[in-house]
């Protein structure tokens, strides 16, 4: 067995990151729109109750709530933006550990507040917690086995080591410390799938955040952990992973690359990514056929069997937050306003659309990619059209470009932080890089 939680340490500890613009491209992106959604997610019932709780200990400090008019110790704040950041469900993802920039960001922009680093520090820890995380993914063949397929969720089993080594790396730890804070992170590891459709699932971030800075500050200190917690017996790779995955695939060329080069997938809906290709598919005919709600007498749905057995789990929501895990909803919201938004998300739409459910029908299938989904409309007229959709915008495939991205933000900043502020936070992350300090980012996105 390797010494894996020794050698993932060296390396967030030790790497000389080269100047990859790449790298550094990707992370800006990721910021930007991580931030955005958190400044939405933070008016969310999530977002609310997790800075309620945080004030409640009356823990203020260096780091900033996004959205939230305050700053807080880094722990906290690191638990109240992640929660806020996933609440929407309109975060990216990727890497093999799904929502990874909600899981790592923003215990990295904590504890760089906390520390006074640079835009350059802070570019650099979140290239670290990536390949970290992502490392991790790459015992499987497919990411959806291991710990995915036993019922936990991606970033809280792979992402909490991102953002623990993020954390680590901008507080300067040394490789024995990291190891130490990766071994604390690794009996901290977990978050359910069964909490899809609620307010926990967005906590899963939170912990993992809030996990990352508590194991980093408390490694600095000299708290210890077990030298081996992920590949040792009774450790990570044993219990979380029941031994399934080759551990030793995860540290094949580290340090030869770095796995954001490959880049994000960015959302344009927000709810789970599994709907998407379905929600484009109607979007597409609409536009395609001109027709309405009023002209469908039925819609067929295809979509890979597992994605809608195992991740859209909601034949039909209770509430706007299941309604993100249930594929004939989105399809009947798509079909009916000719959109997803925010606005979709809600019981009052679950109840309004309830309507047009006899109308749609489900079908797992096994001849589609887990990336795609085919749509056959059954028009009143005699007519059916179809479209088999197996490229989304915003994937890898058809990626979004830095000017789409500043449309996304302003549309979730702008009535939060207003206009001035919000050109503001564009023009310090365009600059990241480059900055003497991150108050140049954080500042604007402190809300009144």
């Amino acid at each position: 067995m390797p010494q894996t939680t020794r050698l993932l340490a060296e390396f967030a500890a030790d790497a000389e990151l080269s100047e990859s613009s790449s790298a550094t491209g990707h992370v800006k992106k990721a910021i930007l729109d991580v931030v955005g959604v958190t400044l939405r997610g933070s008016l969310e019932p999530a977002g609310e109750m997790a800075l309620d709780y945080a004030r409640s200990y009356s823990s203020s400090g260096p780091a900033t709530i996004i959205g939230g008019g305050l700053r807080l110790a880094p722990a906290l704040a690191a638990f109240v933006n992640g929660t806020a950041g996933h609440a929407l469900d309109f975060d990216d993802i990727g890497l093999g550990a799904g929502h990874v920039t909600v899981a790592i960001a923003p215990a990295a922009i904590a504890v760089a507040e906390s520390v006074g680093a640079t835009g350059h520090d802070l570019c650099q820890a979140m290239v670290v917690g990536y390949e970290i995380a992502s490392r991790l993914t790459r015992m499987y063949v497919d990411t959806r086995l291991g710990p995915y397929a036993a019922g936990y969720h991606k970033p809280s089993v792979y992402s909490v080591f991102g953002a623990t080594a993020a954390a680590g790396r901008l507080l300067g730890l040394d490789r024995n410390r990291m190891q130490n804070a990766l071994g604390m992170a690794a009996s901290q590891t977990g978050g359910l799938r069964v909490n899809f459709g609620t307010m926990t699932k967005p906590m899963h971030a939170g912990v993992a955040n809030r996990t990352g800075v508590e194991a980093a500050v408390l490694a600095a200190r000299g708290f210890t952990a077990s030298p081996d917690a992920i590949e040792g017996r009774f450790g990570w790779h044993d219990v979380i992973c029941r031994g399934q995955g080759d551990l030793e695939v995860a540290l094949k060329g580290l340090g030869d690359g770095y796995a954001i080069d490959d880049g994000l997938i960015y959302k344009l809906y927000p709810c789970c990514g599994a709907n998407h290709y379905a929600i484009d598919a109607v979007l597409n005919l609409r536009r395609q056929c001109g027709f309405s709600v009023e002209d469908v007498d039925m819609v067929d749905v295809f979509i890979e069997s597992r994605n809608l057995e195992e991740v859209l789990v909601y034949p039909w929501p209770r509430s706007g937050l299941e309604g993100k895990f249930s594929l004939a909803f989105n399809v009947a919201a798509a079909l009916t306003d000719g959109e997803v938004t925010i606005d979709t998300f809600t019981d009052e739409a679950v109840s309004r659309l309830e309507a047009v459910r006899p109308r749609v029908r489900v079908h797992p299938v096994h001849d589609l990619p887990q990336n795609g989904a085919r749509i056959a409309v059954h028009l009143s007229d005699g007519r059916v059209v179809e479209r088999e959709q197996l490229v989304l915008r915003g994937s890898l495939e058809d990626p979004l470009a830095w000017a789409d991205l500043v449309d996304k933000f302003a549309a979730n900043a702008d009535d939060i932080i207003g206009a001035v502020r919000r050109e503001a936070v564009i023009d310090a992350v365009r600059n990241l890089d480059q900055l003497k300090g991150i108050g140049q980012l954080t500042e604007p996105l402190l809300s009144p």
